[in-house]
Parts: structure tokens; sequence; C-alpha cells
């Protein structure tokens, strides 16, 4: 009975934009704040940073909105959200928004996808303040062996994604000193098979396919416990 499970162990695809259908992985899908939820699979909703630059952007009602769509039982995370220095817009404001959202993730014990652009020291700063419990996951991750050093340890997990596939990147050389036990995989917008991501990153591990399958489905049963069968 465990051979079999351990068989039909599926991809999972930590963050992505666009639905597919499939039996042999598992998504959660970023859905835009007014969009229904479907009532089968995984999805996130959240307020990105750069809804700050909207000139109708009303942060009290879209929290409300988010609040509202976080308590429905196919929303396992809360996402995206974050903080990005290299936007135009207010890094103050980009600050408060993300503690509003803490602070519903924190009351609805709803994991958080994060944006996280050249903001480490404040991503960390304001997990600490708010002595938050509820795993964060940066998604899209290309940091160097440095940043992980300085991100492992505070209750973060790291997802990673296209940027294997560029032999430029600096998550190329760096990935292999991602704790396992913290790794994710994503397709977030780019056209390519979460299947592809998993090829390269094995690869790039110098680690079996299967594996790794099983290490980070096991992560996510462990960050996700409570959904494992919902959302097939």
């Amino acid at each position: 009975m465990l051979l079999l499970r351990l068989v039909k162990t599926p991809f999972v695809d930590i963050h992505t934009h666009s639905a597919k259908s499939g039996d042999d992985f598992i998504q959660i899908v970023n859905l835009e704040l007014e969009a229904p939820c479907p009532n089968q699979g995984y999805y996130s909703y959240g307020i990105h940073p750069w809804a700050l630059d909207k000139s109708d952007f009303q942060a009290d009602e879209a929290l409300n909105k988010l609040k509202e769509n976080l308590q429905q039982p196919q929303v396992v995370a809360l996402g995206e959200a974050g903080l990005d220095k290299f936007h135009t817009n207010s890094f103050l404001q980009q600050i408060r928004l993300f503690e509003r959202q803490i602070v519903l993730s924190e009351n609805l014990k709803k994991p958080m996808i994060l944006h996280d652009v050249k903001s480490h020291n404040e991503i960390i700063a304001l997990r600490k303040k708010h002595k938050a419990k509820q795993p964060w996951i940066l998604h899209g991750f290309n940091g160097t062996e440095q940043d992980i050093r300085q991100l492992t340890g505070q209750g973060l997990y790291f997802s990673v994604g296209e940027s294997l596939l560029h032999s430029e990147r600096k998550i190329v050389k760096s990935l292999k000193n991602i704790p396992l036990e913290l790794l994710f995989l994503e397709t977030d917008m780019a056209e390519i098979d979460i299947e592809t991501v998993y090829e390269t990153a094995a690869r790039l591990l110098e680690m079996e396919h299967f594996g790794l399958k099983t290490k980070i489905f096991s992560n996510f049963a462990r960050i996700f416990r409570g959904f494992a069968d919902m959302g097939s």
C-alpha cells in the first residue's frame, strides 16, 4: 500500500497563474481578488505590492475582500503579498499593506506566498515583529548562497522556477545550498511545464527525479496539512 502511494506521488507547483488539469500534479493557482474561487483545487488570493499603483486602489476595501476570499475552503494560502524595493511606489505604504496581510495570515492560519525583491532584511524584521507562526514561501527565489544563509532558519521556504533554466541566473549556482526540507518549485507566469522545472532542479541537485518529487510533496503535506485530500 505504501509503495502504491509513493508511485503516485504528484508534482507540486506551489505558485502558478495558469490552472491546468491533470492527475499527476498539485498546483496552487493565484487568483485575482475579484475572481471567483472554483470548487476543486488549491488557490491563493493576496494583494501584490504593485496594487498600490492603481489609481482606484482602496486598501480597506481590498483587505475586506481578501479576508472574505481567504475563508473559502479551497483557498489554502495568502499571496502574492510582499515587498519590492525596485518598484516606484512608496515602500512605506508597501510595508503597511504587507503588515495588514500578515495579521490576516496569522488570524486565519493561512501560509503566505511572498513577492520579495531586495527586501530580505525587512521581511525577516516584520516576521519577528509580528511573531508570525505561519510558513512564508519566497516565490521566484533567485538569490545567492549568502542570501540563503541569511533567510534559512527564519520560518521561510524557497520556491524556485524558470530561473533554473538560465545558466547565468544566481540560483543555478546556489540551489544546492537550499535545505531540501525548505524547497518548493513553481511555474509562476512562465510558459513551461512543472515537469521541466523538476527535471532541471534534479539535474542541478544531482539527485534522482523521484526523490525530489517525494521530498517536495512531503514539504507540501507538512505545510498544508488538513488540505491533503481536499484538492483532488
